[in-house]
């Protein structure tokens, strides 16, 4: 047979194949010249029996697997999905879905078994709600085309007849944003509960969607596993209460199903706002503060991926400035599924089942940073800056008056010597007579009973009595010369350990409470989470002051401590330099009559005291950077150390030989710091019940100590003698044992109040123990000036007694303020968030910053009380001055 030529090349892949197999094997060329092509050739071979036999069977297997003339899915526009699915025979029929009509495609098998699975796409219309019935054979796919870029979406659906086991499947398709979700929808609201809701609605990530070139659509895709028929609803419109205004209040109603989302953008003239939300019920809620970016975190299970959020039950506030989203945010609304994260107890929170809650909103511009700036910095330097001139003007005047009071008394003593000179001298004897009649006359209108000046001397000796040398004396008033019995520069040296132990103890405290505060306040904004930080919301300011500060505000109201502690420490630094050029001026005769007059002034104690406000107001700063319930033991541990510091000063004054060791008072704050420190993580009954014990232990050993000046000795027959004395005769120390008994009535008080009651925090409850025995001390040192008739106190050097007075007033005006706490770390944040305030002092203080002017400024105040209360005695010789 003659061969062709030349074979053409195929039109079909299948029929390139037989021919390749047809030209391998001889076959002739006639047989396939019907599919030759003139630019391909290939020779042809002697044709067989054999060789067309097999080309028959070839043949008729690739025309069986070939697409039929209706298959649409096998054509350039298939799908993935079914290229693994021919090996099953699988066959599509209803080719193209056309431009505005609806379609039906439907995949079926070869298997009889399986039913068809249809697909009808709609070509959806907005506004419009569309009722469908659909089961596992059949899907929907609702195609939404827009062609307004900023129009905002939400969709809402609706389902009476679908069941938990089978529920209809809902995805939405957006260019960079996939939302899905199921009806019913079902969430866990307690353990062993459970809240179905028939109803959902969503707001679409409002961003402009491209879907097939230049064509913005939304595709929505409807499902079901199961095999009866479900009904639903669903409709699409565009959501126009999206973008929010300034100043504009929005009131809605929220549900676990139905969350809601707004868009802020910032006008030209903000820089700061303040979301404030509002709720009447107290069912929990999440506000969230999102970038504009798609896709936005609108569920509970993942609002904590983005931006920063709250809880709330009635209020809310959300501080947002301009230069953390330039381009607006998202604000977003979601139901927790049970109230656990907004009240503050171990146990679940009770089951509810309606958690439909209403919120009403707003958002304000808040105070400017050029306002800001001159409140903080003009206005509040400015007012401490006033108070430094009004201080140093007192304080030159005060030393002129001391001047002036000095140069009297000199004129007075020559004036004196004058006279004595022109008298006639009396003979020794003579003197010794008198100095005898006055010492029995002060015995007989000052004393009960008698006692000789030798049993005097030993009960007040320097050392400790034994039991022989321990009996009560009968001798009521005691001088401080017996009770000074060393030279001044030891009470110095002494008193001076209090302020160097004190600086190594506060440099120690301070390192790790810094680091600790500024990792809780970083971990809140890096999380997102401001349920971390115990702010007052509704008055904070953050501020970038080298840092970034989150409540700068609170964290700056805390100058004052500072400021005046530098004050202080300068102005017993001028007594303390002035009282040593004076004694370094005087010859060796008149410096020890200067030694031996007034009361020793325990320099080192003031110093300390000075120091101990610095401290405290960096310790509370520290604390406004993040207040926690773990951390507030920062705010107030150093209260303890001035409240102790402050009874110990005035103590001392005329008490100087039985002064407790710096090192011994220290470790006793230490105790109850750590005591402090254990309630943030326990508050059992038996815990307060042990303190309460204690408390009262070492209140009564203090009151017998206090009562018999240190001169007591724990044992048997002592105690059962003083016990006798105190029965069968009238108290030797009347004065004395009214101070005991005021005390231990005030201390069981709180004992038994916050035993009983547990109003207030252990850490406030100790801080008030401090500061009631520090008070019912300073007043009984006050009445016994002026019972002893110490009257200049309140005549002729009136600024004592005007340091006390200012000093009460300050500390009754920030009671009030203290007491109206704008947080509570007791509560959970939601619950601590009903409490926030808004601000009261020029947009930027509120109650909380003023409890920290005002407690400074009284503390100042109370310093320079103690600092100044014996001045009047200055000039008096210490056997003149009584001891009480």
């Amino acid at each position: 047979m003659n061969s062709p030529k030349n074979i053409s090349p195929l039109s079909d892949s299948a029929d390139r194949i037989v021919v390749l197999l047809f030209s391998q094997r001889g076959y002739p060329c006639q047989s396939i010249m019907s599919i030759h092509d003139s630019n391909w050739t290939r020779p042809c071979r002697p044709f067989t029996l054999h060789n067309c036999l097999l080309c028959l069977l070839i043949v008729s297997v690739l025309v069986s697997i070939q697409p039929g003339s209706r298959g649409v899915l096998a054509s350039e526009n298939e799908d993935p999905l079914t290229k693994d699915k021919w090996s099953k025979a699988i066959n599509w029929t209803d080719t193209k879905v056309r431009p505005k009509s609806n379609a039906m495609t439907c995949l079926s098998s070869v298997d009889d078994r399986r039913e068809n699975n249809c697909i009808e796409v709609i070509q959806a219309s907005f506004s419009q709600i569309y009722d469908k019935t659909l089961n596992h054979s059949l899907e929907y796919r609702l195609i939404y085309s827009y062609s307004d870029l900023k129009t905002n979406f939400a969709v809402s659906v609706e389902s009476s007849d679908a069941g938990v086991e089978h529920p209809i499947l809902f995805v939405v398709r957006q260019q960079k944003a996939i939302t899905s979700w199921e009806l019913p929808y079902v969430i866990e609201s307690s353990p062993g509960y459970q809240l179905g809701y028939n109803s959902f609605r969503r707001t679409l990530c409002p961003e402009s969607t491209t879907w097939m070139g230049s064509i913005n659509q939304i595709v929505v895709d409807i499902s079901t596993s199961s095999r009866s028929n479900v009904t639903f609803s669903l409709k699409m419109s565009v959501d126009a209460q999206l973008h929010v205004r300034l100043e504009e209040e929005r009131r809605m109603w929220v549900t676990p199903s139905q969350n809601r989302i707004f868009k802020f953008t910032f006008p030209t003239s903000a820089s700061q706002v303040a979301v404030s939300s509002k709720s009447p019920d107290d069912i929990c809620l999440t506000v969230s503060v999102q970038s504009p970016q798609c896709p936005v975190f609108d569920t509970i299970y993942n609002v904590e991926y983005e931006g920063y959020r709250q809880t709330m039950t009635g209020q809310s506030t959300i501080i947002v400035q301009k230069n953390q989203y330039p381009e607006g945010f998202y604000l977003v609304y979601i139901v927790n599924t049970n109230d656990d994260k907004c009240v503050n107890s171990r146990m679940p929170a009770p089951f509810r089942a309606n958690r439909t809650k209403e919120v009403t909103f707003t958002i304000q511009e808040t105070v400017s940073v050029q306002e800001f700036h001159q409140v903080i910095f003009m206005g509040t330097l400015g007012v401490y800056a006033g108070f430094i001139t009004l201080v140093i003007a007192t304080c030159l005047l005060v030393e002129w008056r001391r001047k002036r009071s000095k140069q009297a008394r000199r004129e007075w003593e020559v004036t004196v010597k004058t006279y004595k000179s022109e008298l006639q001298p009396i003979s020794e004897e003579q003197e010794s007579q008198i100095s005898s009649a006055t010492i029995k006359t002060e015995d007989s209108t000052c004393h009960v009973g008698a006692t000789s000046a030798e049993d005097a001397d030993v009960v007040f000796s320097d050392t400790r009595p034994t039991r022989q040398q321990n009996k009560l004396s009968s001798k009521r008033w005691r001088r401080v010369s017996e009770m000074t019995k060393h030279q001044p520069d030891f009470y110095n040296k002494k008193s001076k350990r209090y302020v160097s132990e004190l600086c190594i103890i506060a440099v120690f405290y301070l390192i790790p409470v810094g680091q600790l505060v500024w990792n809780y306040k970083d971990m809140m904004v890096t999380t997102g989470d401001q349920d971390m930080c115990y702010y007052n919301f509704a008055c904070a300011y953050p501020y970038h002051l080298l840092i970034d500060f989150s409540d700068f505000n609170h964290f700056f109201s805390n100058i004052g401590y500072v400021v005046l502690g530098t004050i202080f420490l300068l102005i017993t630094k001028r007594r303390d330099y002035i009282d040593t050029m004076r004694q370094n001026a005087t010859g060796a005769e008149q410096q020890q009559q200067e030694q031996e007059r007034g009361i020793p002034p325990h320099y080192g104690l003031s110093y300390s005291m000075g120091f101990g406000l610095i401290v405290e107001g960096i310790l509370s700063a520290c604390y406004h950077l993040c207040p926690t319930r773990l951390n507030y033991q920062f705010d107030t541990s150093f209260m303890y150390v001035l409240a102790v510091l402050c009874t110990l000063k005035l103590y001392h004054a005329r008490h100087a030989d039985i002064n407790v060791k710096s090192h011994m008072a220290y470790i006793v704050l230490a105790l109850l710091v750590f005591l402090g420190a254990g309630t943030a993580f326990t508050s059992q009954f038996y815990f307060k019940l042990g303190f309460t014990v204690v408390h009262l232990i070492a209140c009564v050993a203090l009151a017998i100590d206090v009562y018999y000046m240190g001169h007591w000795k724990l044992d048997k027959e002592t105690m059962v003698e003083h016990v006798n004395t105190c029965w069968k005769s009238r108290p030797l120390y009347l004065e004395r044992l009214t101070l005991v008994v005021v005390g231990i009535v005030c201390n069981v008080a709180f004992a038994v109040q916050q035993l009983v009651m547990d109003s207030v925090d252990f850490n406030t409850h100790l801080l008030a123990v401090f500061m009631i025995n520090l008070f019912v001390y300073s007043v009984f040192y006050v009445t016994m000036k002026m019972r002893k008739r110490e009257w200049a106190f309140v005549t002729n050097r009136i600024y004592p007694f005007l340091f006390l007075l200012a000093a009460l007033a300050f500390w009754l005006t920030g009671s009030y303020f203290f007491l109206k706490k704008a947080a509570k770390w007791e509560k959970s944040p939601a619950e601590s968030r009903m409490l926030n305030q808004e601000c009261l002092v020029a947009s930027v203080y509120d109650t909380h910053d003023l409890w920290h002017f005002l407690s400074s400024t009284g503390l100042f105040f109370f310093f320079m009380f103690l600092l100044t209360l014996d001045d009047d005695i200055e000039s008096k010789s210490r056997q003149d001055i009584p001891v009480f």
